[in-house]
């Protein structure tokens, strides 16, 4: 085991364990795949990336079923939201089938 891999298995561990077992080598394979030769680090984007992505799972796993209606993309919130001025204005909101 190289140390990128050793150092993204234990990124992963912040997903649950569960996702870990079902998801994990398909993840590694894949991030493996896309890290430059000699690469001993994960880059901030990926680290950033992995947290944020194991962070979402657990956290959806605790909300409750309703609170996911006001996970809205950017571009549904009221023009007068202060957010709104960094949505992309162009970007339209994900379909209801695809948004999860």
């Amino acid at each position: 085991m190289t140390a990128l891999e050793r150092r993204y298995r234990r990124l992963l561990t912040w997903y649950p364990k569960d996702h870990r077992a079902r998801h994990e080598e398909e993840m590694l394979a894949v991030l493996l795949a896309a890290s430059a030769p000699g690469q001993s680090r994960p880059s901030g984007r990926d680290a950033f990336d992995l947290v944020r992505g194991g962070l979402a799972i657990r956290l959806r796993r605790v909300a409750p079923p309703g609170s996911r209606r006001h996970w809205r993309a950017p571009s549904t919130w009221p023009p007068s939201s202060p957010l709104s001025r960094f949505s992309a204005p162009a970007c339209p909101a994900l379909p209801r089938s695809l948004a999860g």
